[in-house]
């Protein structure tokens, strides 16, 4: 009775302890089932992370990469008043270049038009003279009443000098646009009508511009847009109408000056288009606006920016990050800064992508799952704990059947046994003075090597399989292993066989058990799968750079087509093998000690003479 109470208070321990044990562990893995959602949510983070980051470095690479393109152009547009500047910044010392900012003259006069006509009318009458008839002015006047009279009396010589001296004149003297121009503008006007000048002169002089020796001369246009502050809109307006009638008279270019004047008009004193920079001197690229300008820093005194769209070009950096499959086919990087003036470093973007989502969701479901799996576990090891109270109180019923299964079974072997005895004495004494029966031994001996062999060969590929044999290359000749597979030739060779060595002077670099075993798994296959009489098996050595082919040819019944590569699986049987004897684990085991050598075993040829196999060794170790 007391035996009975400690067995069942030693029960009740052990099932206490096991309480304990199975809530620590399922406190342990719902730690570590936390853990990996953790780490999977992490995951999706950090590749989110990851490509907003991708997705940065490329907007800021094409925004630079766009303004230094555009560099070069912005330079020549703050020279070139002709070349639009609306989607260009130019800071210089501080003060804003481009885009431009010059405009009309507030008032609804013209004077300038009106010094136009009356020089037309009659230059003469602009004489001033309350000053000497040396002044700029009146030498200008004086100069165009004598282009006029050669004109009139059509002296082409009087009219060549007459209008070289004025260009001269223009070139020494600098006058205000507000003279120089209507001046120029009615002399061009009158060789145009009377005198017909040459093309390239009148692009000159209204488009081009003109380069001596020691000055040049801007053309009309350039000079008129130079100088927009100086004219009212109207004189400004009634100016670039006589520019382009004298260009569409002799096919000069003016399309892009009209359109400066229409600009230049737009403005009418209105604030700039662009907004005021944040930092006179940025230090980093910077958006300024909303992200509808790109600036970099300053350089020289100079602060470069253009007009971009960002929206755009992050639909550009969107389609290539799905080119190069970062993205999938719903993903779009989008932006998410509002600032005014921001860093381009500092900008906001944003991966928008279903996936995260259900990335997101996934890595909740499997920790769900496996919090499922783990309550079922529980409830599975309480049944199990419940089951062993039941198994224990039956222990005692079971103990007494197993006494009585071992009691009837032995009874039951003993008349086998018994048998099996008789018979072998009397085949003893039957056979004792029969000579037939004088090689029972030896087919005895010979079956016990076949299945020493095969018990081996299952060793062997076991611990290959499970990396337990690892290989201890050394330096070896290969003589020495085709002369031991010869002394065993007995054990390998289940008929009459034949084994020719070659040219085998050569040293190699492996195991030399693993390799002893390769060569005689293919001696013993040549031999097994043979018809003839005697089997001949024949191993030699073929050169090659760097390492060693050894060949191992037999005159067997050969390989079924198609199936050269697949005998060296595991376990696989030719077609022609399966009614020969054999476990299909000797090719298996040939490749698997090759593998491990860095080299291969294969099929070289085979055909109804016989299979010739080729093992290559690449860490050929030569003799001297």
């Amino acid at each position: 009775m007391a035996k009975r109470l400690s067995s069942r208070v030693s029960l009740f321990a052990a099932l206490g302890l096991g309480l304990l044990v199975l809530a620590w562990g399922l406190v342990w893995l719902q730690g570590i089932f936390l853990e990996e959602r953790d780490e999977a949510l992490a995951e999706v983070a950090a590749r989110r992370r990851a490509l907003e980051q991708f997705a940065l470095i490329e907007l800021e690479q094409r925004l630079r990469a766009q303004l230094d393109e555009t560099k070069p152009t912005i330079d020549a547009a703050r020279e070139d008043p002709l070349l639009p500047a609306g989607q260009f910044m130019l800071y210089d010392r501080g003060e804003l270049v481009l885009p431009r900012q010059s405009h009309p003259l507030s008032g609804s006069g013209a004077p300038v038009s009106a010094v136009y006509l009356r020089l037309q009318q009659d230059p003469a009458s602009q004489w001033d003279g309350q000053v000497d008839d040396d002044e700029p002015w009146n030498v200008r006047v004086q100069l165009l009443v004598e282009l006029k009279q050669a004109l009139e009396a059509g002296d082409r010589e009087a009219i060549e000098g007459s209008f070289r001296d004025l260009l001269a004149h223009r070139a020494a003297f600098v006058m205000a646009t507000e003279r120089d121009l209507p001046t120029m503008l009615v002399g061009l006007e009158m060789l145009q009508r009377q005198a017909r000048p040459r093309r390239e002169l009148m692009a000159g002089l209204l488009r081009d511009g003109l380069t001596g020796q020691t000055s040049r001369l801007d053309g009309a246009q350039r000079q008129l847009l130079k100088r927009v502050d100086r004219f009212t809109s109207k004189d400004l307006r009634y100016l670039a109408d006589r520019i382009i009638a004298l260009c569409e008279a002799h096919s000069v270019l003016y399309s892009d000056f009209s359109a400066r004047i229409d600009e230049a008009l737009e403005r009418k004193g209105d604030p700039p288009a662009v907004p005021p920079l944040p930092d006179p001197t940025p230090r980093e690229p910077m958006l300024l606006d909303h992200g509808r300008w790109y600036v970099i820093p300053a350089r020289d005194d100079r602060v470069y920016g253009i007009e971009v769209r960002v929206g755009s070009l992050l639909e550009e950096i969107t389609a290539a990050m799905r080119e190069r499959a970062l993205l999938g086919p719903e993903d779009e990087v989008k932006g998410r800064s509002t600032a005014r003036a921001a860093a381009v470093s500092s900008v906001g973007l944003e991966i928008a992508s279903p996936t995260w989502a259900a990335a997101t969701d996934a890595a909740e479901s499997r920790y769900r799952l496996k919090a499922m799996v783990e309550g079922i576990i529980a409830l599975l090891v309480f049944g199990v704990m419940g089951l062993g109270i039941i198994i224990y109180r039956r222990r005692h019923r079971f103990l007494e059947l197993k006494s009585e299964f071992v009691s009837a079974v032995s009874h039951e072997l003993r008349t086998p046994l018994a048998s099996i005895r008789l018979m072998a004495e009397t085949l003893e004494r039957r056979t004792k003075d029969v000579p037939r029966a004088r090689d029972y031994p030896t087919r005895i001996i010979r079956d016990v090597d076949g299945l020493s062999f095969l018990v081996e060969n299952i060793l062997s590929f076991n611990r290959l399989e499970r990396g337990r044999w690892v290989p201890k290359p050394e330096t070896v000749a290969l003589s020495e292993l085709v002369e031991k597979l010869g002394r065993d030739k007995d054990s390998w060779a289940r008929r009459p066989a034949a084994l020719a060595i070659g040219d085998v002077d050569t040293t190699i670099f492996a195991d030399p058990d693993l390799l002893q075993l390769v060569l005689t798994n293919l001696a013993r296959n040549g031999c097994q799968y043979n018809e003839r009489d005697p089997a001949e098996i024949s191993v030699t050595t073929e050169p090659c750079s760097p390492g060693v082919f050894i060949l191992v040819k037999d005159n067997g019944t050969g390989i079924p087509e198609g199936q050269s590569e697949r005998i060296f699986d595991d376990f696989y049987r030719a077609g022609s093998a399966q009614k020969t004897r054999g476990s299909g684990l000797g090719l298996s085991i040939c490749r698997k000690i090759m593998e491990a050598h860095d080299g291969h075993v294969r099929v070289r040829e085979t055909g109804p003479d016989g299979t010739t196999f080729e093992l290559y060794f690449p860490a050929l170790k030569g003799t001297s």
